[in-house]
Formats: structure tokens, C-alpha cells, sequence
């Protein structure tokens, strides 16, 4: 993993700078190496900087390696933690397991060994970051299938608005369950796809309504509602007043705007 970089997090200095000058960090492809003293210095570096592998001992005053990596668990989750201590104690290296420590490391090791460890560690850490891109890369690529499925539908709706419209034609349409498809379409027009279709047909039927003389009935039949009387009912309980009044009222008004 190239251009990387790491956080070495011990109380004191010369453990730190063994590590540095021990390491062949050229080799790792590791560019940066920040040192911290403390938990506080560490969170810091780590809210300053992209750090994805810190090495950090236990016992440091001001808080120690565990109360670090509890910390790194909870606001900087992809960040692997190695632990590189001299106590060997179980209840450090159980709470170490539980929190997801990459490695635990016990005081003195080969550098050699260091190294091979921290290659691991990157290795993973370059497989954890495509993956995530990939997933990126599939979530905008679904977000872009989903909008275009959505349009689609809208503009078939809008296209054979004159006939019977179910889910399940629409959703085979688009290779979609039209459970999904209902889902997709609410969360993208904040409205029901029956919603939808209804507030077309309005749509329509107010226009032909205003600019024909076409019967009930046919109008009803051009926006794909087969009887007068149920088109009479649903337009009443949409628009307040029958088809007859919209007609009468949107023509009066038409009339009043030309004699101004």
C-alpha cells in the first residue's frame, strides 16, 4: 500500500524512535510516520490526519492504549490498531480481542517480524478500502438504475395514461418486484405510484374538460376510467365539484378574462 501512513503512540521516546529507525518504512511503502506520547496527542493526530494504522503500547498515563482503541472503534472504525506492549497480562490481551485489535504485540520483537505484521495489516487495510470503493462505485451506479427506473415508469404512466395500469405491469417493465418498485417509487416522488396515476388522470381529464366538448364518458374512457359514473365520483372527491361544474366554472372564467 503506497503513500500510507501510521501512528506510533508510546509514552516513551525511545520505544517510539526504535520503532522508527528499526522499520523499513521505504519498503512498506509507508510515507508518514506520526509519533504521540498520550491518548489525547493520538486522538488529535487522528482527527487531523487520514491515519489508517496506529501501534500504540497500553500502559501511558492519561489514558491508556485500550481506552484508545475503544475510541478508534467508535469514531475512526477502519482504522486497524496494533498493540506493541510489554505486559502480557490476559485481561489486556481478552479486552484487546473483544475491541478488534489487529495484532498484540508483546515487547522486544524482531523488526523483521514488524514488519511482515504490518505488511498483513496494510494488505488488509488496501483490501477494506476497495471494497468500499466498490461498493460506492455499485451504490451510485444503483442510485442512477433506480431514478431512470422510476422515470421510465412515470413516462410509460403518462403515455398510456387511457389504459388499466397495475403495479405489476409496470414493475415487469422495469425488471423490478413491484413490492420494490412501490418502495422506490414513494421514496422518489413522495407519493404512491395509485397516487401518481390518479393525479395524471386528473391532469388529463381537467384539460379535456376545458378545451373539448367531449361527453363524461369518453373523457372518462381517454384517461382510462371505463365508467362515467366512477370517473364523476373520483373527480368530484378530487377536485371538490363535478366534471359538469370544472367545465361550466373553467369556461366562465375564460369567458370573464376575455370581456376584461
Amino acid at each position: 500500500m503506497k503513500n500510507s501512513s501510521i501512528l506510533i503512540v508510546d509514552d516513551e521516546e525511545w520505544a517510539i524512535n526504535g520503532i522508527v529507525e528499526g522499520v523499513d518504512w521505504e519498503r512498506l511503502g509507508i510515507e508518514r510516520v506520526y509519533k504521540a506520547h498520550n491518548r489525547e496527542t493520538a486522538v488529535r493526530m487522528l482527527l487531523s490526519y487520514d491515519i489508517p494504522l496506529v501501534i500504540t503500547d497500553i500502559e501511558m498515563p492519561n489514558g491508556s492504549g485500550i481506552d484508545l482503541l475503544r475510541w478508534i472503534r467508535s469514531e475512526k472504525p477502519q482504522t486497524l490498531c496494533i498493540f506493541y506492549t510489554g505486559y502480557a497480562e490476559f485481561r489486556y490481551a481478552q479486552e484487546a480481542v473483544r475491541l478488534g485489535v489487529f495484532d498484540y504485540l508483546l515487547k522486544p520483537i524482531a523488526y523483521h517480524e514488524l514488519e511482515e505484521i504490518l505488511q498483513k495489516a496494510l494488505s488488509e487495510i488496501q483490501r477494506d478500502s476497495n471494497l468500499r470503493s466498490m461498493e460506492q462505485m455499485w451504490e451510485e451506479v444503483s442510485a442512477e438504475e433506480q431514478d431512470s427506473a422510476v422515470e421510465r415508469v412515470k413516462k410509460f404512466i403518462v403515455e398510456h395514461i387511457d389504459e388499466d395500469l397495475q403495479r405489476e405491469t409496470l414493475a415487469a417493465m422495469v425488471h423490478l418486484n413491484s413490492g420494490y418498485l412501490s418502495k422506490l417509487f414513494k421514496k422518489k416522488e413522495n407519493m404512491s405510484i395509485g397516487d401518481y396515476i390518479l393525479k395524471k388522470r386528473m391532469a388529463v381529464a381537467k384539460q379535456l374538460l376545458e378545451k373539448t366538448n367531449l361527453q363524461i364518458s369518453v373523457i372518462a374512457s381517454r384517461v382510462g376510467i371505463s365508467y362515467a359514473s366512477y370517473f364523476t365520483k373520483i373527480f368530484k372527491e378530487q377536485e371538490g365539484i363535478s366534471p359538469q361544474q370544472y367545465r361550466k366554472q373553467s369556461r366562465n372564467e375564460t369567458e370573464d378574462i376575455s370581456d376584461v
